[in-house]
């Protein structure tokens, strides 16, 4: 199961919110050194706003070990801010219907093969997400191999690959049709209907 919150919502779902951070912090901050602001061990930035929604993949002990957040580019987002340059292509888009994909990330300490699962049935939410708010669109910016190799041929590539972070990447625009990486479905047999977006209230069911 993915789990899709906001700010608004995050209350019911536990430790979601903090469990996000410390991901974000273990794997940008330690595993990748990089100076992202943290406050203790959770990691943050100035788009983690109302606006924001974030998906994750939670194992059983309910840590967060995979994460997408999604940002209307309608208000202020990471790759307009930064990296609107690497829009050659096609506009910087500013729409309700178009929102950019950021601070995707998984634990790669966690169990090998479980963690095969993650990033897929993170499209496969953030696909339901699309479909759910009637988004046409996702942007973002990324390695190209990460996304090829989950989305081979739905992905429109607008630059060549750049120096971000220490990686070559590439800005990315794909019709939220596309997100689904099918044949992943298919290979550990991903359902639809993997996303929850309004758990039941425990105050609700008591």
């Amino acid at each position: 199961m993915i789990e899709g919150f906001s700010l608004k919502t995050a209350h019911y779902f536990g430790d979601a919110f903090a469990s996000q951070a410390r991901l974000r912090y273990r794997v940008f901050v330690e595993g990748l050194g990089l100076p992202h602001s943290f406050y203790g061990d959770m990691e943050y930035d100035e788009f983690d706003t109302p606006a924001a929604v974030y998906l994750v993949w939670r194992d059983p002990e309910l840590i967060v070990r995979g994460l997408i957040r999604v940002v209307p580019t309608s208000e202020p987002y990471m790759a307009e801010k930064y990296w609107s340059a690497m829009f050659q292509s096609r506009p910087v888009p500013k729409r309700k219907d178009i929102w950019e994909t950021s601070r995707v990330c998984v634990d790669s300490n966690y169990n090998k093969e479980a963690r095969k699962r993650v990033m897929p049935e993170l499209l496969c939410g953030l696909h339901e997400f699309c479909l759910s708010e009637r988004i046409t669109a996702v942007v973002g910016v990324t390695r190209r191999v990460l996304l090829d190799g989950y989305l081979p041929g739905g992905v429109e590539w607008l630059c060549e690959p750049t120096e971000v972070e220490g990686n070559l990447e590439s800005a990315f625009w794909t019709p939220a049709a596309n997100i689904r990486p099918r044949i992943h479905c298919e290979k550990y047999g991903i359902s639809p209907g993997i996303l929850c977006l309004e758990p039941v209230r425990r105050e609700a069911a008591a």
